[in-house]
């Protein structure tokens, strides 16, 4: 073999090595199906350490309310053919909650308190399980990208249950799904919308996580490639773009001690929204937690939202 063979054989394996493998294992770690954390599990020695343990009573309690009321399974179907799982709280209300958990998450775990809340206040509520989550059917997650159109199913779902106003509630990922919708979503029926830990791109949230998790960030460009070619998506697309064309009253929440999402890009989103909009920054908040970490005030700020924008709540 001639010399410059042997430069393109070593080339070629330290691309294979130090590239393309490296690639193809960040791209399925980051985008495959999520196994959720059942709730009972955190207090194991694997999970001591994780930000929920302090909010763990906290937690407990919103979902022994919620769950002791009266519910059922719901399902619809995507606009690729997947069945998207849900449980259904039916008050008989005008209004429906319908509940966007985050990335990897349990629903309940992530939206108990949010939930009782809603029920409690004159809503019908639906918490929803993502593609690729829980009981709903998937392979792949696309962080909020592919999962707007889903936003869109279960509106379509619950107008087909009697609801005439909707209120979207997302943490994290569920967030960005709804704010990656909300330049097509409509006022008349969609009064309200609460982004709860949003990000401000997928992009966006992989550099942080790969500084964080000491990754090459060359990375992150073979994974905007990959998801472009596989899912049709640009991850560098900002959850700003759509919310510079929203129409639907919008109430950003973010926690100072948000360690997965940089609180500053709660101001980013918040400024950029084009919508009739309110900013609740939650003192020593953690990533979804915000409304757990002074449920009060929370409570207020929200009741004070859906007062505003819901005009058939107060008369009830």
């Amino acid at each position: 073999m001639s010399v410059w063979g042997i430069i393109l054989l070593i080339a070629a394996a330290c691309l294979l090595v130090f590239i393309i493998a490296p690639t193809l294992v960040v791209f399925v770690l980051v985008f495959r199906r999520k196994k959720s954390v059942p709730f009972e599990q955190y207090n194991r020695k694997r999970f001591r350490n994780h930000y929920y343990i302090p909010y763990l009573d906290r937690i407990a309690s919103a979902r022994s309310s919620i769950l002791s009321q009266e519910h059922h399974p719901v399902s619809t179907v995507s606009y690729d053919g997947l069945k998207l799982y849900g449980e259904y709280y039916d008050g008989g209300y005008p209004r429906t909650a319908i509940i966007f958990h985050g990335l990897g998450a349990e629903m309940y775990t992530n939206c108990s308190g949010q939930a009782d809340f809603f029920r409690r206040n004159g809503f019908n509520v639906l918490l929803i399980c993502h593609r690729s989550h829980g009981q709903s059917e998937g392979h792949w997650t696309t962080i909020g990208l592919r999962e707007k159109k889903d936003v869109f199913s279960w509106i379509q779902w619950s107008q087909k249950q009697g609801a005439t106003q909707i209120l979207l509630y997302g943490l994290s990922m569920g967030a960005s799904a709804i704010a990656y919708a909300s330049d097509t979503l409509d006022p008349d029926i969609v009064r309200g919308i609460v982004l709860d830990s949003c990000y401000y791109s997928v992009h966006e949230q992989m550099r942080s996580d790969a500084i964080k998790r000491h990754i090459p960030k060359i990375l992150l460009l073979t994974e905007r490639l990959m998801a472009g070619i596989f899912f049709h998506v640009d991850i560098k697309t900002p959850t700003t773009a759509a919310l510079s064309h929203a129409k639907c009253p919008v109430l950003v929440v973010q926690g100072t001690n948000d360690l997965t999402v940089d609180p500053h890009w709660g101001q980013v989103i918040y400024d950029a929204c084009a919508s009739p909009k309110e900013f609740l920054l939650m003192e020593n908040g953690h990533h979804t937690l915000s409304f757990l970490e002074d449920r009060q005030r929370a409570e207020q700020v929200l009741l004070s939202f859906v007062r505003h924008y819901f005009p058939d709540f107060s008369k009830e």
